[in-house]
């Protein structure tokens, strides 16, 4: 892996934070507050790699999103496709955000030491002013908040998962990895201003058949989006690319 000579500079300088971990690839859902509205995507930020439409993006036959207020009240939220993603709005800051893709295709990925899965995809989205623990709005895999500064739980089908690998991604695209401890729980430096990406993956021993097609496992993946309002300033990507179509 190479670096530019600014990345490199910053990776000297940063002895107290985030640490540069060899990238995986490996594509995922986020979910991001813009300018415009909210945006669901597909790809690996810290790769600055949005799938586009014609394209992988059609991987995607199409996200449920639900919307819950601070009161728990939800709301089903039409996810509009888009060439790069999926918009939806504006959310409010006291909103949280989910999204479950269940119609992503059984992939076998013996090559990767994987195996042949069905995949399965969630994201959240906390806004800054949401409540900080999860209840009704709970995804199957999930990353949530305890309350405790820094301090989060990964969960499956609600029950804490231990020595999980965590991957959290700072809005400059640079990658820490760390796991939950015995009770689920980790947490975690968030040095700058801006938005991160905590992602988790979760191979479940359950075969089945999806589409026609059999698997062996089913292969969660998770991510939560958290803006940090106070930190210090950070430069973000401002330039995306997609995979090349074959």
């Amino acid at each position: 892996m190479t670096l530019r000579p600014l990345r490199l500079c910053r990776s000297i300088l940063f002895v107290a934070g985030l640490a540069l971990v060899a990238p995986v690839k490996a594509h995922y859902l986020w979910l991001q507050q813009d300018k415009d509205g909210g945006h669901l995507y597909f790809g690996e930020y810290e790769e600055g790699l949005r799938e586009r439409s014609p394209g992988r993006l059609d991987e995607m036959p199409g996200p449920e999103l639900r919307v819950f207020s601070r009161d728990g009240t939800q709301v089903n939220v039409p996810a509009k496709r888009t060439a790069n993603g999926f918009s939806f709005g504006v959310p409010a800051a006291t909103s949280t955000v989910v999204a479950t893709e269940a119609g992503y295709a059984v992939k076998d990925w013996s090559r990767q030491h994987i195996g042949v899965v069905k995949p399965m995809f969630y994201a959240r989205f906390i806004g800054p002013e949401a409540r900080n623990i999860a209840s009704a709005d709970s995804l199957p895999l999930d990353i949530v908040p305890t309350g405790k500064p820094g301090e989060f739980s990964v969960l499956f089908d609600r029950t804490p998962l231990p020595d999980t690998e965590v991957r959290i991604v700072a809005p400059n695209a640079w990658v820490r990895e760390v796991k939950s401890d015995k009770e689920g729980k980790l947490v975690v430096s968030l040095p700058w201003k801006g938005q991160y990406i905590l992602q988790a993956i979760h191979l479940e021993k359950r075969s089945g058949t999806f589409n026609g097609a059999q698997y062996e496992a089913i292969r969660h993946r998770t991510t939560t989006s958290v803006t940090v309002r106070i930190g210090a300033p950070t430069t973000v990507p401002d330039t995306w690319q997609s995979s090349v179509a074959n």
